[in-house]
């Protein structure tokens, strides 16, 4: 199993490299950025009380970017040995003669970078045995398939363990290194009755194992939401009031962070190109990105060319306030480096304080009082141009502030401008198993394509 001194060893052993391969790059004059990632995974799922799948496995990898003469380019390998790194400069170096030059690209400003001032914790070792594993899986599978007999078979449950060691470094002489953890536990079970037969999950995610849901919470979460699907209904085409729920309302969010990107933005590919500086969402809404959060699924002391992250306010009250932006995209629009190489980092999408608009979920349930409850939705149909989005859904039909059926086999869409400035309000269930953590939201109304 994985131990806490084979991951020390190895990032000793990788810093190490890491500081001979920066020799090498200033011996020779070379500008670039190095970066060093290896992770180890333990995978194990469980059908009916036996073992069905057990990986156990490591994997690195090196991708080198130089910089020549305002040249680019990249090679990736999975030798990440100081002979094999160096051998890839010089392939990066000789091939670059070949691109186009751009003025734009080179190093991050070395005032930018990273310099220690901060720490956060995202690394938490835990040490297995594949029967405690066994147990904790068989656990999650059995109170699902225990929970109701129309819970007919089971999609297997799982549990998955990463530690990743990132290791990054640049001719400027910056070296910086995290480690993190990731623990998964998940759960898919069949439900059947007479009529239909329903399939659905539950998942628990953290990056400490120890803050990881009860398993029987996770099994019996995903029997009941299997359940819940049974003979599902079709309902006719209309305009609706719509709630998204917890588990799905971020991807509204991801489509922001999509199209906020800096490189959507010089290449004018982007239907918010105008709009920095302009309320897009309702003025109680705002968004706040924290790559500091101890355990946050998607902190980051620095991004994928070692510059510093700073928390910073993506929306405030409605108005976009930020583009993502990199070294290069920055430079491509004269404006300053955000750290965003690579990710955007945890953000929290949240009401202003002492707000009429943030609401328990039974109440945002009572306001809707008719219309369509959104669970889950199938397929990406969003058209970062124009701004229009589609997607298949299926949840639940509201009437008179109560759940009445499940609903299957429709279609939400409409232009993202629209429905995020129809947000009506936010509910109090706010999910932390995503990088937007976010809760349930009700929509005033969104159009419904059904028979």
């Amino acid at each position: 199993m994985l131990f806490f001194n084979d991951v020390e060893k190895d990032l000793n052993v990788l810093l190490h490299n890491m500081q001979q391969i920066i020799f090498y790059l200033n011996k020779n004059k070379y500008n670039s950025i190095v970066k060093i990632k290896k992770t180890y995974c333990l995978i194990v799922s469980n059908r009916y009380g036996s073992t069905d799948n057990i990986e156990l496995f490591n994997y690195i990898n090196s991708a080198v970017t130089t910089y020549n003469n305002h040249k680019q380019y990249s090679v990736e390998s999975s030798d990440a040995s100081i002979a094999g790194i160096c051998k890839s400069i010089d392939k990066s170096i000789y091939l670059s003669q070949y691109v186009t030059k751009d003025q734009f690209i080179g190093l991050p400003h070395a005032n930018l970078l990273y310099c220690n001032d901060k720490k956060i914790n995202l690394f938490f070792p835990q040490s297995f045995s594949i029967n405690e594993i066994n147990d904790l899986v068989n656990i999650a599978d059995s109170a699902a398939l225990n929970f109701d007999s129309r819970i007919v078979n089971t999609d297997s449950s799982a549990f998955e363990y990463f530690v990743d060691i990132k290791v990054i470094g640049n001719s400027l002489g910056w070296i910086g290194h995290q480690l993190s953890t990731y623990n998964c536990l998940s759960s898919c079970v069949v439900a059947r009755d007479h009529n239909s037969m329903e399939k659905d999950f539950s998942y628990t995610v953290s990056r400490d194992f120890n803050d990881l849901d009860d398993p029987i919470f996770v099994g019996q979460n995903s029997a009941r939401k299997s359940i819940a699907k049974l003979n599902s209904k079709k309902i006719s085409t209309q305009v609706s009031p719509i709630i998204f729920s917890s588990d799905i309302s971020y991807e509204l969010f991801f489509c922001l962070m999509s199209a906020i990107n800096g490189h959507v933005v010089y290449n004018k590919s982007t239907f918010l190109l105008n709009y920095l500086g302009k309320k897009i969402f309702p003025n109680w809404l705002n968004i706040f990105e924290n790559p500091f959060l101890n355990k946050g699924l998607s902190s980051s002391l620095f991004d994928n060319e070692g510059v510093a992250t700073v928390t910073r306010k993506i929306i405030k009250n409605g108005i976009l306030k930020t583009w993502l932006l990199d070294t290069y995209s920055s430079n491509r629009l004269n404006m300053y480096n955000t750290g965003h190489a690579g990710a955007a980092y945890n953000w929290l999408v949240s009401a202003s304080a002492n707000t009429k608009f943030l609401k328990s979920f039974d109440d945002i349930i009572h306001s809707m009082y008719q219309g369509f409850f959104v669970t889950e939705l199938l397929g990406d149909g969003f058209n970062i141009m124009t701004g229009e989005y589609s997607s298949g859904a299926c949840g639940f039909w509201i009437e008179k502030g109560k759940i009445q059926y499940p609903v299957h086999e429709i279609t939400i869409s409409g232009n993202l401008l629209d429905i995020w400035k129809n947000i009506v309000c936010m509910a109090d269930d706010i999910n932390l198993k995503n990088k937007i953590q976010c809760s349930s939201l009700l929509i005033d109304k969104i159009q419904i394509s059904g028979f």
